[in-house]
């Protein structure tokens, strides 16, 4: 009869623990909502949202497109229009 179990059930058993540990850090992790759209040539919509992050951007066929996203405790629209205007807005709490 051994006292001491051998390396082969050591790695065993780490490995185990190791699954385990893993297993019970993704089931406590909420999920991610993700949603890819097209709308028809060139266009297209995403949405992005977890616990801490959420961001929503848009794209034309003619070149503008859209961006919606917190940062922190911010607020952040981007915009850019076909003629090549460019505007920012940030609103913070």
């Amino acid at each position: 009869m051994r006292l001491f179990p051998t390396t082969a059930a050591l790695a065993a058993a780490l490995s185990l623990a190791g699954a385990l540990a893993l297993a019970a850090a993704s089931a406590e992790a909420r999920p991610v909502e993700e949603r890819f759209e097209r709308k028809g040539r060139g266009e297209w919509t995403y949405e992005y949202k977890d616990r801490v992050r959420q961001v929503k951007r848009e794209r034309k066929a003619d070149g503008e497109w859209k961006e919606e996203f917190k940062d922190g405790r911010c607020e952040v629209k981007r915009e850019r229009k076909k003629d090549g205007a460019f505007k920012e807005e940030v609103k913070c709490d």
